[in-house]
Order: structure tokens, then sequence, then C-alpha cells
């Protein structure tokens, strides 16, 4: 039975060696199949490294444009402002104005006698105080030039 116990333990050690043969060839096509993810994935790491750079640079692009918009629009609060302040002035002296007119006008209704209307010409206009600003003597052209047409 020597002999046919050396042959039972040379089957057995290949039947050993199939299964063995089997498995590495199985973890053959799973390194095979591996090695082929990992070079898509290193495919899709680039590209998303490539996207990422394309962010990055649009995003600057962004900041760059809000940022001259921004000052764009600063400037122009900036003008408003100046503008709205001249404006005020204009009008504190065109009240005043206003104000010191309807005085004369008072004071002259008051000292003309009441007179029939002739055809003469109007009696000339008593001289209005001077201006105290610039924007006062402006506006006092503006009207007088407003009345000559």
């Amino acid at each position: 039975m020597p002999a046919e116990t050396g042959m039972i333990f040379d089957l057995v050690l290949l039947a050993a060696l199939g299964v063995v043969m089997y498995r590495a060839r199985l973890l053959s096509k799973q390194f095979a199949e591996m090695q082929a993810n990992r070079a898509a994935f290193e495919q899709l790491i680039q590209a998303l490294n490539i996207a990422t750079q394309r962010a990055e640079g649009a995003i600057m692009g962004l900041r760059e444009a809000a940022t001259e918009s921004a000052d764009g629009v600063q400037n122009k609060i900036n003008a408003a402002r100046a503008l709205s302040d001249e404006l005020e002035i204009m009008v504190q002296a065109g009240d005043s104005l206003a104000e010191r007119l309807q005085n004369l006008a008072t004071q002259n209704r008051s000292a003309a006698p009441v007179a029939p209307r002739t055809e003469e010409p109007p009696p000339a206009k008593p001289a209005a105080a001077a201006p105290r600003t610039k924007a006062e003597k402006e506006l006092l052209e503006a009207v007088k030039a407003k009345q000559k047409s």
C-alpha cells in the first residue's frame, strides 16, 4: 500500500496545486482590474485638478470684476452725494431768495399807493439785496434771463 498511499498523496497534492493555480489566476485577474482602475482613478484625479485650477481662475476673475464694479458704484455714489449736497445748497439759496423777494414785494405793495393803470412803463424795480452766495447769484442771473426771454 505504500505505492497506493504515495499515489493518493500525489493526487491530493495535484488537486491542491490545481486549487492554488485557480486561485492565483483569479488573483491575477483582480490585480489587472485594480491596475486598470488605478489608471482610470489617476485620470480622474488629473481631470479634477484641471477643473479646480480653472475654477480658481474663474473665481479670481469674478473677484476682480466685483472689485472693479464696486469701485465704479462707489464713485457714482460719491458723485451723487456731492450733487445732492450742492442741490441742497441751491435749494436753501432759492428759499432764502424767495423769502427776500416775498418780503420786498410785501414792502412794495404796502408802500405804493394804488393808482389807476396807465400806459406808462412800470417804474424801475428797487435793487434787491446782493446775493450772499455764488448759488444765489447764479439763481438770480437765471431768473433775470428767464424774465427777459
